[in-house]
């Protein structure tokens, strides 16, 4: 009997371990699978972040391209517009049609300045915008995952 009850014994312990080892795997398994998760998630925010601050860039490449090409437009109009001006002030036949010539320019210019002020304004706005856009729906759908306060 006593061989009996120690192998009853035995082999209760030995399903006790079994059991034990086995939960132990689940929790070592559960704990990788945890971790490795956690490395995806992070690996997964820093390639999104990643993907906007390149969205960003390339919007602020694009919009110094439009202006740098703006530039140069503008600076060979206003050479052409100088001369221009220069031919239309010489043809004038007496002072009075010099002065009032030379008041149109004046006036004209300011016109231009204001409507070209106007269209740089609306240019910056909108570069602006295409610049931070991708930023801020980065940042927007973080702080809606993780309760942060929305931009304004």
């Amino acid at each position: 009997m006593t061989k009996s009850t120690t192998s009853k014994a035995t082999s209760a312990n030995q399903k006790a371990a079994e059991k034990t080892f086995e939960a132990a795997q689940e929790t070592v398994q559960k704990a990788i699978k945890d971790v490795t998760s956690n490395f995806d998630d992070a690996a997964a925010f820093g390639k999104a972040n990643y993907e906007a601050f390149v969205a960003s860039g390339n919007a602020a490449v694009k919009v110094a391209q439009t202006v740098n090409a703006d530039f140069a437009a503008a600076s060979k109009k206003a050479v052409e517009k100088n001369v221009e001006d220069v031919k239309t002030l010489f043809s004038a036949k007496s002072p009075a049609e010099f002065f009032e010539l030379q008041a149109n320019i004046l006036k004209g210019r300011f016109d231009a300045f204001v409507s070209e002020s106007n269209r740089l304004n609306e240019v910056t706005t909108n570069s602006v915008t295409e610049v931070v856009e991708p930023l801020k729906a980065r940042y927007e759908e973080v702080a809606a995952k993780y309760n942060l306060p929305l931009a304004g």
